[in-house]
């Protein structure tokens, strides 16, 4: 079966966390699971740390990029989400690595690698300026993990980002008002959402999808537990166990996702969403985001 969905946000997968892995072989291990759950191409993600700790990852992860085998999905390019995200907002992003807007430090994580998406939250002074920066590098803006109120997201908004990341989670929900409320209202935005029925419940999912029926895509947040069930696994500094389909730590909080994205668009179809619509929120529609045609992403498996 050939690989056909794209994702851009993978912090890990059969076992192996990116942001602790040592060696190519070990990143390698990410794609080939990926390819496995006909991931074909994917967006490593690197969450909060140490700028050491990013560049690092993201210097081991390039190896690879550059040099794909046959049975790997393709790595796309960077994610990073973090540091510059709200302390309030922060889930089980390790707080003492959250730092504020800083141009000199962005630089050094771009330098690094090829980095294409990146997650901030709008809100934080300076914010606006790193947006600003990162569009003129064609760099595409998620805004995430973010405690900010609607008048901030559209400030964020309206300074380049392009897209939310895990639509509800890392933000305020309804009946708060925030980024969510934001995200759902411009037609401008795209919608990263996860949707494997722990993040965001099937009722929230049902009343919200047909609201962002032609911009919404899909993504599993997958840490090192999927692609293979149950156990301890980490999630960079963290201890997280997988259990019940769902991937929490120590004390309790949400750690990315477990699910495939095969799963997933099924759990769409169930809900109503038309196919054609559920499938293209995992193929085409991450690729348009990012400015990478999906054809030549497929083309590489023909």
């Amino acid at each position: 079966m050939k690989p056909k969905y794209i994702d851009l946000q993978v912090n890990g997968h059969g076992g192996v966390d990116l942001l602790s892995a040592k060696t190519p072989d070990e990143v390698r291990v990410v794609s080939r699971s990926l390819f496995k759950n006909e991931v074909a191409g994917y967006l490593p993600t690197i969450i909060t740390t140490s700028l050491q700790s990013a560049v690092r990852s993201i210097e081991l992860i390039e190896t690879v990029r550059k040099e794909p085998k046959p049975g790997e999905a393709l790595i796309l390019g960077i994610h990073l989400e973090g540091p510059f995200i709200s302390t309030e907002k922060a889930g089980v992003h390790p707080k003492e690595f959250i730092t504020p807007p800083n141009l000199e430090h962005l630089k050094a994580l771009l330098s690094a690698g090829s980095v294409r998406l990146v997650t901030l939250a709008p809100e934080i002074a300076g914010a606006k300026d790193l947006i600003k920066y990162l569009v003129g590098q064609e760099i595409i803006v998620s805004l995430g993990h973010s405690n900010a109120t609607k008048s901030e997201a559209n400030a964020g908004f309206d300074a380049g980002a392009k897209t939310v990341t895990h639509l509800f989670n890392g933000m305020s929900k309804p009946p708060a008002q925030g980024l969510s409320d934001v995200a759902i209202e411009r037609q401008d935005v795209m919608v990263q959402v996860i949707a494997d029925g722990v993040h965001v419940s099937d009722d929230l999912l049902m009343q919200t999808l047909p609201k962002i029926m032609d911009r919404f895509i899909i993504t599993n947040d997958a840490v090192a537990a999927a692609g293979l069930g149950d156990g301890n696994f980490t999630f960079g500094d963290i201890n997280v166990v997988a259990k019940n389909g769902q991937a929490r730590s120590i004390d309790g909080k949400l750690a990315g996702g477990v699910a495939n994205l095969g799963d997933s668009i099924n759990r769409l179809i169930a809900l109503g969403i038309p196919i054609e619509t559920a499938i293209a929120s995992a193929t085409t529609r991450p690729c348009d985001l990012i400015g990478i045609s999906y054809e030549s992403v497929i083309s590489q498996f023909n």
